[in-house]
């Protein structure tokens, strides 16, 4: 396994996920099957750039999409936000 930590590479993967998903919040015809694709989408991308770099930002995101995910009565613009604001967070941390 190749250990090497690209930060600008996680910088512009986690980039491209904020601004898919800030197009998908203005969209008033969102439906929850792609709200959970894009949500899927992104725990991959959160995935593929902290896990090598550091697990606790992948099992944090983890839970934030576990307790959206449970939670009904959010919209899905409403989920994609809360999922943003954790993005956010961490592309400041890579």
């Amino acid at each position: 396994m190749n250990n090497y930590y690209n930060r600008d590479l996680a910088r512009k993967y986690i980039k491209e996920v904020i601004d898919d998903g800030l197009q998908k919040i203005g969209d008033n015809r969102l439906s929850s099957e792609v709200c959970n694709a894009w949500i899927e989408y992104s725990r991959k991308m959160v995935e593929l750039t902290t896990k090598d770099y550091n697990p606790s930002i992948l099992l944090n995101y983890l839970k934030v999409i576990n307790n959206i995910m449970f939670t009904s009565s959010l919209t899905p613009q409403n989920k994609i936000s809360m999922c943003l604001e954790y993005l956010i967070g961490i592309f400041y941390l890579l």
